[in-house]
């Protein structure tokens, strides 16, 4: 079996001018210094893999893209295919619309409420936005104590941050699109 090796440092090089950079603009955003990266980017020293991820988070890049492997560039999800989220909230399915790019921002759902689901009497909170669109039914939102009723087309996009807490409204099934980013 033969292993090819991958020169980091003609990647990042590269990636580093292709993006416009100098040395020391990749120093400012890496907190590394241009020596460093220097040294890096002409084979003379060996990154750890934490020097790396330095590197790639500062150059907008995932580690995969600085090894050189092929990162996907879209998820496409048949219906039939969608992957069930675990979660402990009863009589509630989460079905993930489409995840696995690198450094993924957003986590498209879709969920279905059972008569009844709720996601619990505690408030919730967490970091980043979500976004409610209902398909079908209805839900009450509590944010923090201000409630909102949202049905068949409405929405809600708000802070996670936010206390928040949700129960399925309707007499029969609620579907949700969600969108969350974390």
């Amino acid at each position: 079996m033969k292993v090819e090796s991958i020169d980091v440092g003609k990647r990042i090089k590269s990636i580093r001018k292709r993006k416009g950079l100098t040395l020391q603009e990749l120093s400012d955003k890496s907190g590394m210094s241009a020596t460093a990266i220097s040294a890096i980017e002409r084979n003379v020293s060996s990154p750890t893999v934490s020097t790396l991820v330095n590197i790639a988070r500062a150059l907008g890049e995932s580690l995969s893209s600085l090894l050189g492997e092929e990162e996907k560039e879209y998820i496409f999800t048949k219906l039939e295919n969608r992957e069930i989220i675990a979660t402990e909230i009863k009589d509630v399915e989460f079905k993930s619309l489409g995840s696995g790019l690198p450094n993924q921002k957003f986590h498209p759902m879709i969920s279905i409420l059972k008569p009844g689901a709720t996601s619990g009497a505690d408030y919730v909170n967490h970091g980043g936005e979500d976004f409610f669109f209902v398909l079908k039914g209805a839900l009450e939102i509590d944010m923090d104590g201000k409630i909102f009723r949202l049905e068949d087309g409405d929405s809600i996009y708000f802070r996670s941050t936010v206390p928040h807490r949700w129960k399925n409204a309707a007499e029969g099934e609620t579907h949700l699109l969600i969108v969350s980013s974390r």
